[in-house]
């Protein structure tokens, strides 16, 4: 496809602006799977890849729930019990077809009501449609993360899913975006339940996350805490 080989040429010219050696704000942080939650776990790894990437851009995540709970599961009661986040929910979608956490503008709002429940900035939390590969790199430098939809596959099914996107890097079969994914190692099938710290290069990422083939992304920007 002619978008794809224009961003890798751009990258070979080296016009996406990178460090060369490693970054990954997720680095020395537990992985998060949704397996284990609580709460709808086959269909919340919006709610965990926002915690991940929380997490990632250093936000005090596990003060987000009561001792022994996790905070991904008070993200999703929070987005279903919200009074303002079911209004943005009933507006998007009157006939409530789609849960909320589904939806990327609602997740986006709830996550930054959930935020100043808190006391902490709401607007840390942004989604744009149209996010290109450097914002992303640019808010990973800044100490953030990103939120990113895709498609996987799983047992040679489709497989609509969500990912944190915390770092990237380039050695030698190039660039490469680091997610962690809490349904596991997309690279196994997910046989390997433990998506920590997945390389997704290049020419993967424009494949596989959506919109699909395409340059620009859409996206939740994650800015670093500020304390």
């Amino acid at each position: 496809m002619k978008e794809k080989e224009t961003l890798e040429d751009q990258n070979n010219d080296n016009d996406i602006n990178v460090k060369k050696t490693e970054v990954d704000n997720g680095a020395g942080k537990p992985f998060r799977s949704q397996r284990d939650n609580k709460e709808k776990p086959s269909s919340a790894c919006n709610v965990t890849s926002m915690i991940i990437a929380l997490c990632a851009a250093g936000y005090p995540v596990d003060t987000f729930a009561p001792k022994g709970e996790q905070p991904e599961d008070a993200l999703m009661r929070f987005i279903y019990s919200d009074p303002a986040t079911l209004k943005r929910w009933e507006q998007i979608d009157p006939k409530k077809e789609t849960p909320p956490n589904q939806w990327h503008t609602v997740l986006a709002y709830g996550a930054g009501r959930f935020l100043k429940s808190f006391g902490l900035d709401p607007a840390a939390v942004t989604f744009r449609e149209a996010v290109s590969i450097e914002e992303i790199v640019n808010a990973i430098d800044n100490g953030g993360a990103a939120v990113i939809s895709g498609q996987f596959s799983q047992n040679g099914k489709p497989l609509h899913h969500i990912v944190a996107a915390v770092g990237y890097g380039e050695d030698k079969d190039g660039f490469y975006i680091i997610i962690d994914d809490p349904w596991g190692n997309h690279k196994t099938d997910y046989k390997n339940h433990n998506g920590k710290g997945v390389k997704m290069y290049l020419p993967d990422f424009i494949r596989i996350m959506k919109p699909l083939n395409a340059l620009m992304k859409w996206a939740h920007i994650i800015r670093r805490f500020k304390k």
